[in-house]
């Protein structure tokens, strides 16, 4: 047996109380034992012979002792009890054969457990899963159903006082009751779980409130049951005739109304019957074959039938939340038809568009309660929402009296709306946000439609007694709305024309008085979609519908409330105004250029320059990138230079505290870096030694940003040797002459590459980040080290001259430098209490960085090169904010070691070699190993797990 299965087989050993030790503390903690069990599924699911395994092992005999001694009356630990549950789910759901687990009569301690599981919300969540795994089999599904697992221990879950449980028992009944659903099985298990709701209906006025509850959500676990077993029958198997059979659903949920149960229950008892409805039209559909109109009218009759006796009983809170579900519903249902029957539905909308216009009623009635006195004055706006009315109404293709009757239920929920502004207000925040919930799904045209009505009630802002002057909740809900639906279904005036005033009418937000910070973010991530959504292709969004004249278009008005917002004293106002200028620089520098001129106009540069000395570090992160967006605009940067930003940006990166802030400012210096914003004497001197520190920066994403600007600069070396497109041409240009380059001079250029990426010290840096432990930062290095390799197989590149290939790089390190990086020892000298101290050549304490670079340039490989870490140097005196500031080499820490061109020839092969599933695979089991000597501590030694806070956090 191999080390690792000779650790579980002394956990395991002691998990049971076989273990010698008697000091050993028995391991209680089931986060600890999770973890183990997290280890064991993976490598059950990764062997082929996982059954066998666990028997040599001792797993299977664990599971049984430890059952059986859990079911004698014996003292029990419900932690390992747990774990043993879960690992014999795991054996389960990794074997073929079923039948074995008959064989070795291990389910029959499972048995045995049933009536202890009950009480233990900890042993009932196990249990679960242990019985998901036993139906998956087929063999298993029988077992389960002739034991009576489903009396036992699946029906008292939903009674079980844990919410978790009953989220899981209601998921497990449905997964079982679906796979009975064509036997004889299935009639019986529905008249179980309506047993269960009859006794909510008479027993809870009888009972005391907490009982009450208690019967309420066991009540509710039962409407969740059939609304699960609708979803996922929908389109495919004609439910509404097999669960109709035991049931009438619609009768049964109308005479549970009369018990005044809460909303919750109504909201989810309304998405039973709106499933409901839409499979006893699909059962017709699938009879017919075909659709007919009087399958469509059927259709629609019902579902506005539900709608008035929901209203009538008070409930429409609960209408509006669960009606925006038949989007969804009838998605499912016309894709599953399309697949199974060859039905195509996508054309059929009538329904659809009924419940919205009932959604969007208490939106109008918002809207024309705030716009009473303007229609007055200006009947212009009330003849638009009667057109947007028509509109929504002509697309309703049902019988005329049927139509009627919808509109005749539109009016009374207007006119039960008009009564109360309140209860209007809320009713649309509801609707807003169920339809903002569901843009996942949602009908194109229907989203038009409510996006029409969000953009109607937004025009509302400019009246004083608008409600969108002062509910700070309805300006959050209308704006995010219009946000999301701009940002899914792209509202551009080809759509709705109403998209065309949008941008102003959020410019004019700014206006409120007493503007919460949270609706000014809202209103700026809004404006953000905008552009994001509107300024490509067409210019949509930055024209204002009215007057251009009087009023400036909205380009103007966005600039106007950008510099009121970058003012304002809330960091997130900043930050999404900062945003905004990101975009619209991006946009400056691919598709519209007078934002440039924009941004100089309204001063917003200046802003951006005041952000870089923020208080809050995400602000300061959001400049930079906004710098890093403008630098290459001539016209912008002649200011910006002035304040000194290619040196600030270097000190950002090398002493800012926030690691987003640091990030953001390699980003800006790798574009001035670009940009050709340094001299050759400050890439060399400041910004390839910043760049290898930030290479070894505690955040990952800092790392991961070092290592694009060293893959960038590389590239550009190429490009300044003569690379174009990843290809050197046969014919370069050169200060004004004409070379050619044959297979040696290339081969030259190449080596003089390489050998100064050797040299400046940017290989140390990728060996460093090819050992990291973030997969994204090691994946990088490595990406890097395979294109070092792919040079220097194509280009046949072998150990030349140094000189020559030095010669035609350019400005590089001298040879005598060369030489002395790769042939002089490092003294032996430390600094001690602000002295150099020598040490003798014997001693052992000698510097571990020195040491480990005199290994490196004595031997032929690179491995202990990412052993080398730089002491952190002390912070900048200078304030990065002030103006004119210029870095010195003191502030800036030193190069990387230089490394022989040799090793980089001899290891590049092994460096560029990862096979990643032996990797994982080879540290999952270390880790295994590592849990397992930590459940293996000695008691008398060391404290036990449940005891060590500190090692049980680490898990």
């Amino acid at each position: 047996m191999s080390n690792m299965e000779v650790k579980v087989e002394c956990v395991l050993q002691k998990l049971c109380g076989h273990q010698v030790i008697e000091e050993a503390a028995l391991v209680e903690d089931d986060t600890v034992l999770h973890k183990l069990h997290t280890h064991l599924h993976l490598h059950l699911t990764k062997s082929a012979n996982g059954y066998e395994w666990a028997q040599q092992v001792g797993l299977v005999s664990f599971i049984k002792t430890v059952l059986a001694r859990s079911a004698d009356g014996s003292a029990k630990n419900p932690a390992t009890v747990a774990f043993a549950l879960k690992a014999l789910s795991s054996l389960i759901a990794n074997e073929d054969n079923f039948n074995i687990f008959l064989e070795d009569k291990v389910l029959c301690h499972f048995l045995l457990i049933l009536p202890s599981i009950r009480s233990d919300p900890t042993l009932s969540s196990s249990a679960l899963i242990l019985v998901q795994a036993i139906y998956k089999h087929k063999t298993g599904l029988y077992w389960l159903i002739k034991n009576g697992i489903w009396e036992k221990m699946l029906l008292p879950c939903l009674r079980s006082s844990s919410m978790f449980v009953q989220r899981e028992g209601v998921n497990v009944i449905s997964s079982f009751m679906l796979l009975t659903i064509e036997t004889k099985h299935f009639e019986s298990l529905l008249k179980d779980l309506l047993i269960i709701s009859d006794k909510f209906c008479e027993l809870r006025r009888l009972l005391s409130k907490s009982d009450g509850e208690e019967l309420r959500q066991s009540n509710l676990c039962v409407m969740r049951i059939i609304r699960q077993l609708f979803l996922q029958t929908l389109g495919k198997v004609p439910a509404y005739s097999v669960v109709g059979n035991t049931v009438d659903i619609t009768q049964r949920f109308f005479s549970m109304l009369n018990c005044n149960i809460p909303v919750t229950s109504v909201t989810c008892g309304t998405d039973v019957l709106i499933l409901n409805i839409l499979h006893k039209f699909q059962e017709q559909l699938m009879g017919y074959g075909i659709l007919e109109q009087f399958l469509l009218d059927s259709l629609c009759w019902d579902m506005i039938a539900l709608t008035r006796l929901l209203l009538e009983k008070g409930y429409i809170e609960s209408f509006l939340r669960s009606s925006v579900n038949i989007h969804r519903y009838w998605i499912i249902m016309v894709q599953n038809l399309k697949e199974a029957k060859n039905i195509d539905l996508t054309s059929i909308e009538a329904l659809l568009h009924i419940v919205t216009n009932f959604q969007v009623t208490s939106i109008l009635v918002l809207y024309r309660a705030s716009l009473d006195k303007l229609f007055k004055e200006c009947p212009r706006k009330k003849e638009v929402i009667a057109k947007w009315n028509e509109d929504i109404h002509s697309r309703i293709n049902i019988k005329e009296d049927i139509l009627v009757e919808a509109s005749k239920l539109e009016k009374e929920i207007v006119e039960s709306l008009d009564k109360d502004t309140h209860e209007a207000i809320r009713m649309a925040l509801v609707c807003i946000s169920a339809f903002t919930n569901a843009t996942d799904y949602l009908n194109q045209t229907c989203a038009v439609t409510v996006f029409q009505g969000l953009v109607f009630l937004l025009g509302s802002q400019d009246l004083d007694h608008s409600p969108m002057r002062y509910h700070v909740a309805l300006q959050r809900a209308v704006i995010d709305g219009l946000r999301v639906l701009v940002e899914k279904f792209n509202m551009d005036w080809r759509k709705c024309y109403a998209s065309v005033c949008l941008m102003a009418k959020l410019c004019d937000v700014v206006n409120i008085p007493g503007l919460s910070p949270q609706v000014k973010v809202c209103t700026l991530k809004a404006m953000n979609s905008c552009i994001n959504g509107f300024i490509p292709p067409v210019m949509a969004m930055l024209v204002n519908s009215e007057d251009l004249e009087h009023r400036p278009n909205s380009v103007e008005l966005l600039g106007r409330s950008l510099s009121i917002y970058l003012g304002d004293r809330d960091w997130e106002v900043r930050d999404s105004a900062l945003e905004i200028l990101i975009t619209c620089m991006k946009l400056a520098k691919e598709k519209y250029p007078h934002f440039v001129d924009w941004m100089l106009r309204y001063k917003l540069n200046l802003a951006v320059i005041t952000a870089l000395g923020d208080i809050e570090g995400y602000v300061r992160a959001s400049a930079f990138t906004v710098l890093a967006n403008i630098i290459s605009f001539d016209k912008v940067y002649m200011e910006l230079k002035e304040e000194g930003l290619p040196h600030r940006a270097l000190a950002f990166a090398l002493q800012e505290g926030e690691s987003s802030v640091r990030k953001a400012a390699i980003t800006l210096v790798q574009e001035l870096f670009l940009a050709g914003k340094y001299s050759e004497e400050e890439v060399t001197g400041f910004v390839v030694r910043i760049i290898q520190r930030s290479a070894e920066d505690p955040d990952d994403e800092v790392r991961l940003a070092s290592l694009e600007f060293i893959y960038t600069h590389i590239l550009w070396t190429l490009n300044k040797a003569g690379m174009v497109d990843g290809e050197f041409p046969q014919v370069t240009f050169s200060k004004g002459k004409i070379i050619k380059l044959d297979k040696e001079k290339v081969r030259s250029r190449i080596h003089a590459v390489l050998t100064w990426i050797c040299e400046c010290g940017y290989m140390c840096s990728l060996l460093a980040c090819i050992k990291d432990l973030v997969t994204s930062v090691a994946a990088k290095a490595r990406e890097i080290l395979r294109f070092i390799n792919e040079l220097i197989t194509r280009y046949e590149i072998h150990l030349e001259d140094n000189v020559k290939s030095r010669k035609l790089l350019g400005n590089s390190v001298p040879e005598s430098r060369v030489r002395e990086c790769v042939m002089v020892e490092v003294p032996n000298v430390v600094n001690i209490a602000g002295h150099h101290v020598v040490i003798p050549e014997d001693t052992t304490l000698r510097d571990e960085i020195d040491k480990t670079i005199s290994d490196i340039l004595s031997s032929s490989s690179l491995e202990s090169v990412a052993k080398i870490r730089r002491p952190i140097i002390e912070s900048l005196d200078t304030s990065l904010c002030s103006g004119k500031f210029l870095l010195t080499l003191d502030d800036i820490p030193p190069a990387n070691p230089a490394l022989p061109m040799s090793c980089l020839l001899q290891s590049i092969d092994g460096l560029c070699q990862y096979n990643t599933s032996t990797q994982d695979e080879k540290h999952q089991i270390n880790e295994m190993i590592s849990l397992l000597d930590d459940i293996l501590l000695d008691g008398s030694q060391q404290q036990s797990h449940i005891d060590d806070q500190r090692v049980r956090d680490c898990y």
